[in-house]
């Protein structure tokens, strides 16, 4: 088994490739929580509704991000 340095390391998770992952993984968490936020504050159905079909909808590009980046890893190790 061979050793990476850190160096390599730091480079590869920062390269731009994992950064744009990094993002899907970090926007959908931010929409998660206002998805959340919405469905605790508000009384209208609609938004409900709304907030129902992000909260999904950001949970798959969660599901789908961490998929990326573990498929991207094991791609190219």
């Amino acid at each position: 088994m061979t050793t990476v340095s850190a160096r390599d390391a730091l480079l590869y998770a920062t390269n731009d490739a994992m950064l744009k992952l990094y993002r899907v993984l970090i926007g959908s968490w931010i929409l998660v929580f206002f998805s959340q936020f919405v469905l605790q504050t508000s009384i209208q159905p609609i938004v409900q509704f709304g907030a129902v079909v992000l909260l999904l909808a950001s949970g798959v590009a969660f599901i789908t991000g961490v998929v990326a980046i573990a498929h991207k890893v094991l791609a190219e190790s």
